[in-house]
């Protein structure tokens, strides 16, 4: 048993994790359920994570950006023993979701380093694999539905709209990186089409979230010189809502009654703002007449749920990791780092509730950032023609 169990970790540490990792990835655009594809985590990725761990608490030892990940995530299951109806299934599920978002933010550094050139061709073949599921989406949906005026919905695990557009979004920032790094014309004109591709979903899903956090992911990269496709990009994106009145009355009159949501949210904190009311307290807000099923804002979300404590320690985490990011860049030149981070918390500032989730698009827009920036500062790695990992390690 004892040979088994070392040559099953000699596997997965030579390209065995990278492959479990690509197939959990790949299911976000190819599994037709939302539950097959959180079970292919805990399936196919989760046990190999846990076959590592002597690797990883190597990786993370003295990493300050992963022992504050580990407070703000133990801080955040403390707050369940003080929140309103305390129920023990669902404590149970809220940690095991946390304990799933831990092991997701420590595999994906652990492969991005370990593993750079495997998973660099991996994020090039996604890229692939996200136009064609995108084009393959828009062509389904509007067989059937009026163009462009209805709202693209995505097929697959990514059916809720705002969720899948992040993710397309995020896989359009990726191909404006290679599409400014790659040194080729051939393929700078690939990555150009796929860029136009994954762009035209994330504008006829209508999200501004996606958008939005779209912008700042390009901006960061490209600098001035994405000015012209952000502004481009948001005139179709309120052409496209205006040729739907009802769209426009909902989504732009009323700006997705947004302010309303968060301005309960903030009331509903009146008298917890230390500790927070528990993330077990029931997410809902009653806004505009209606009961909306979440806070539609990360930060926000945290607050109520954890206070000004769980609000600061998410905070300090996101400021931590915008530091190394700025000095990645510094010292290579790479400006993807801060441009993922960046997208990230945009996507959490306009929608989205709790951070610590079971398998779904935030792991991928929101905690694999934090993960590369984590790991990519802290390991220096020399590469050539994709994400670099130069940083001194300190």
């Amino acid at each position: 048993m004892r040979w088994n169990v070392t040559n099953l970790q000699a596997f997965l540490r030579s390209k065995g994790m990278a492959y479990c990792y690509a197939v959990f990835i790949a299911g976000y655009f190819l599994l037709p359920m939302v539950s097959g594809h959180r079970r292919l985590y805990y399936i196919l990725v989760l046990p190999p994570v846990l076959l590592l761990w002597r690797e990883l608490i190597a990786l993370y030892r003295g990493n300050t950006l992963f022992y504050l990940l580990l407070a703000f995530i133990g801080y955040m299951i403390s707050s369940l023993f003080w929140s309103e109806g305390f129920n023990q299934a669902e404590a149970l599920w809220s940690i095991w979701c946390s304990f799933a978002v831990l092991t997701f933010c420590a595999v994906t550094g652990y492969l991005w380093i370990e593993h750079s050139q495997t998973m660099d061709q991996f994020l090039r073949q996604s890229l692939y694999v996200a136009a064609a599921a995108g084009l393959v989406s828009v062509f389904a949906w509007y067989m059937n539905n009026p163009f462009p005026s209805s709202r693209l919905e995505l097929l697959g695990v990514m059916s809720q709209t705002n969720n899948a557009a992040c993710v397309y979004g995020l896989f359009t920032v990726f191909a404006c990186h290679y599409l400014l790094t790659t040194p080729t014309r051939q393929a700078k004109l690939t990555y150009s089409i796929m860029a136009i591709v994954l762009l035209s979903v994330v504008l006829l899903t209508q999200s501004r979230t996606a958008l939005a956090a779209v912008s700042m992911g390009i901006l960061a990269i490209a600098g001035y010189r994405a000015l012209g496709v952000v502004a481009i990009a948001t005139g179709l994106s309120w052409a496209l809502m205006a040729a739907n009145s009802v769209l426009w009355t909902d989504r732009v009159a009323t700006f997705s009654f947004r302010p309303g949501i968060w301005q309960q949210t903030i009331n509903d904190i009146q008298g917890h703002w230390l500790l927070g009311r528990g993330s077990l307290v029931n997410p809902e807000v009653s806004a505009y007449d209606q009961v909306f099923n979440h806070a539609h804002n990360g930060y926000l979300a945290t607050l109520r749920d954890g206070g000004l404590i769980g609000l600061t320690l998410l905070l300090i985490i996101l400021g931590l990791a915008a530091f190394r990011a700025a000095r990645l860049y510094r010292a290579t030149r790479e400006r993807i780092y801060l441009a993922l981070l960046l997208y990230g918390m945009t996507c959490i500032a306009m929608d989205f509730d709790r951070l610590l989730v079971h398998p779904n698009e935030l792991w991928l827009f929101f905690w694999a950032p934090i993960a590369l920036i984590m790991t990519a500062y802290a390991k220096p790695r020399e590469t050539s023609g994709q994400i670099r990992y130069a940083m001194p390690a300190k």
